[in-house]
């Protein structure tokens, strides 16, 4: 509804791993045809901040767009880091997008949370991974479509239950395991369930529904 309203809010998304908070923010972005800049926590620093609120100052300046400045693990920042952009949220020069694995009420200074709804991400269930993956397999542009894949329901839903949730390890496996499969003479590739068991170093349990091992 923020989106559709093209209410352009300072978010803090709460979320565990590959649940889909930089697609959410990038999302975002797009929506409100907003300059997007983003960089990680673990790798940038106060010096970066700087040159990034200069960036957007610019934007505002010369074509009216305002920026949105997603901050991947906004958790690892000092306190000193996350002070730097206290101004510039509360003065619009910059929409923050922070997204954290952590409890942000522990982690990000109070002020600047104060600043930003949080919102709450919860885990990807087995079937959202597997829609995922369905949309990789058939996406020509983006994805694998034009690759030509077969692959087996038991390696589909192998990969979807050991990716736990995390879309980034099943889109990254499944990727390997097409990979892994080598394209027969008519270029088709057939990604079985050994196939998929070494694209993610890990063995089937052989176990059915009941707990009764086969």
């Amino acid at each position: 509804r923020l989106v559709e309203n093209k209410e352009l809010l300072s978010l803090i998304l709460w979320g565990p791993p590959g649940v889909g908070k930089t697609t959410l923010a990038f999302i975002v972005a797009q929506a409100m045809d907003a300059h997007f800049v983003s960089f990680s926590a673990v790798l940038s620093g106060v010096k970066d901040i700087r040159v990034v609120i200069e960036e957007a100052k610019e934007q505002l300046k010369f074509s009216g767009k305002k920026t949105i400045l997603f901050v991947d693990e906004i958790h690892r920042f000092n306190k000193a880091q996350q002070d730097a952009f206290l101004h510039h949220v509360e003065d619009g020069t910059i929409t923050l997008i922070g997204a954290t694995t952590e409890n942000p009420s522990f982690e990000v200074n109070a002020p600047l949370l104060s600043r930003c709804k949080v919102l709450v991400l919860e885990q990807l269930t087995e079937n959202h991974i597997k829609v995922i993956m369905t949309h990789a397999l058939r996406d020509k542009e983006r994805g694998l479509g034009n690759l030509n894949v077969a692959i087996g329901d038991d390696a589909f839903d192998f990969i979807a239950q050991l990716a736990q949730g995390d879309a980034r390890v099943a889109l990254n496996s499944l990727e390997a395991a097409v990979m892994l499969a080598k394209p027969d003479q008519e270029g088709n590739r057939n990604v079985t369930i050994a196939t998929a068991q070494e694209a993610m170093q890990r063995k089937a349990l052989l176990y059915d529904k009941g707990g009764v091992y086969k």
